[in-house]
């Protein structure tokens, strides 16, 4: 590719610079057991990646800790990332930072393909700042570095688009079949990057020269026709949706045999919301978290800059439509996005490159103390918000939780099953690496005693200050937890985590 003709003589930047920032930033806390923010989305996947190694069953049996007596199957997504961790677990014991080291892996490369695409969408040195901009955003580097499948997600949409570009460059079968394999596992893995993925690969096909002025759009139907008669581009769409909608048929059969399931569809699955989509305050809220936690906020205006900068051009085409995507999955998955912030991930895969090429055209008539001190702007933002969003609280989780863990994984048998009082949040259970029941501390009867214990539940564990593990419990249920516990004969009390563990029997007895 030829630079933009105002770079030309411009020496390019050394590519390790934001690879290796990114990747330093992600290797903080990386010795941390699954805690958190959003742990119990980590704790399941977790728990996945033990079951393969421990078990020894194939990836297409994920398990996970919270199935009762049961052996725990689930429907799941396609399990690739917990399953990639097992092999690893194989080799060294079961060590979650290996876990997080396979995501800071996978986030290092997504650097690296982020500068690819900001280079073939816009210009050299676009590409070199939408790298440093994926590099150091706090959304970014957090779950650069989580127990979760996110970070390959990324890592998949990524390599999908760059090799789709590389293949309708120069026609090589296998950047070809790169993409395609992208493409399938993303949708594999989360199903939605089909919408916020499929839009900016069809307009790769749509727009003949990224860097180049976009078709007119009178061009456009005819493109469009054109890409629709063609076999190639129908065998490419169908083998990839038939493999996803054969795992998730698989899944959902799982699913119906174990009764155990994430529940991703039916009405239970809850993920729209006609009333969150007219509340002014849920999409106030999301543009403040993806300003703040996404963009550091001194990405913004490069944003608006690299927006007006290449709406004309096919890379910019690309990348907006990128944008687009993500927003139409915002407004389809609307309690889900408004929840679980991973969900506004992929933005950084098309914001980052409009951002370098913003900071790109801003910077060329600035004195070099600007550039300089809203660079470190944008570092202080992003390790503030990181520390105290995200570090922290998985400092202030780790003296909550881990010594009831560590009590549990001592004391207990290694296929005792136990109760764990954090109602949905299976956080506990993956930290003691033990299977068993999750109970809300308001659904403690002597009926589901008796019921756990003709199950096989030896002990019931759980906090006096937290429902959940992120969650504080209500003072009334503090003091009635606190007699039960105390009247216990038995039970082990941690007194500077407020934690417990309670034989059943001890509390049949109180009956």
């Amino acid at each position: 590719m030829r630079p933009h003709p105002a770079l030309s003589g411009i020496a390019p930047k050394p590519a390790w610079l934001p690879i290796g920032l990114g990747s330093l930033l992600r290797l903080v806390q990386i010795w941390m057991p699954v805690l958190g923010v959003h742990s119990w989305r980590q704790a399941d996947t977790a728990a996945m990646a033990r079951h393969f190694s421990q078990a020894g069953t194939p990836i297409w049996l994920p398990q996970i800790d919270w199935g009762g007596a049961s052996a725990g199957f689930v429907e799941s997504e396609f399990p690739l990332y917990p399953f990639l961790i097992s092999r690893l677990y194989g080799l060294m014991g079961v060590q979650e930072w290996l876990g997080r080291g396979l995501s800071v892996l996978c986030s290092g490369l997504t650097i690296w393909l982020v500068m690819r695409l900001g280079r073939r969408w816009f210009n050299p040195q676009a590409g070199w700042w939408a790298g440093l901009a994926f590099a150091i955003a706090p959304l970014g580097v957090y779950f650069g570095r989580a127990f979760q499948a996110e970070a390959l997600l990324l890592l998949c949409a990524a390599g999908a688009l760059e090799s789709l570009s590389l293949w309708r460059e120069r026609r090589l079968a296998w950047a070809l079949a790169l993409s395609w394999l992208g493409f399938t596992t993303a949708g594999l893995i989360k199903v939605i990057p089909l919408l916020w993925l499929g839009l900016p690969m069809l307009m790769v096909h749509l727009t003949s020269n990224p860097q180049g002025e976009a078709p007119p759009m009178r061009s456009l139907p005819g493109r469009v026709l054109r890409l629709m008669g063609s076999p190639g581009f129908w065998l490419y769409i169908g083998t990839s949706l038939a493999a996803i909608i054969g795992w998730f048929w698989h899944a959902h059969h799982l699913g119906l045999a174990s009764g155990l399931s994430f529940g991703f569809w039916g009405s239970g699955a809850d993920r729209s919301s006609l009333s969150l989509l007219l509340d002014l305050n849920s999409w106030t809220n999301l543009m403040l978290r993806v300003g703040l936690r996404l963009l550091a906020l001194v990405g913004v205006p490069f944003l608006l800059i690299g927006l007006r900068a290449s709406w004309r051009s096919g890379g910019g085409q690309i990348a907006i439509s990128g944008l687009l995507g993500v927003l139409l999955c915002t407004v389809a998955t609307m309690r889900s996005s408004t929840i679980h912030e991973y969900y506004q991930l992929p933005l950084l895969l098309f914001s980052s490159p409009l951002i370098g090429l913003g900071w790109q055209t801003w910077q060329q008539k600035r004195s070099r103390w600007q550039p300089r001190l809203l660079i470190g702007l944008a570092l202080v933002v992003s390790l503030t918000v990181l520390s105290v969003d995200y570090w922290a609280v998985e400092h202030r989780h780790r003296q909550a939780w881990m010594p009831l863990a560590l009590t549990i994984r001592r004391d207990l048998p290694i296929d005792a099953r136990i109760v764990s009082v954090t109602s949905t949040d299976p956080t506990l259970l993956n930290l003691a690496r033990r299977q068993g029941w999750l109970i809300s501390s308001k659904q403690l009867t002597p009926e589901r005693l008796q019921r756990w214990k003709s199950a096989g539940a030896s002990h019931l564990a759980g906090s006096f200050v937290w429902d959940k593990t992120y969650r504080p419990m209500p003072e009334k249920r503090q003091r009635i937890l606190r007699e039960m516990v105390g009247a216990s004969p038995n039970a082990w009390v941690d007194t500077n985590s407020q934690t417990y563990l309670i034989p059943i029997d001890d509390l049949q007895s109180q009956r």
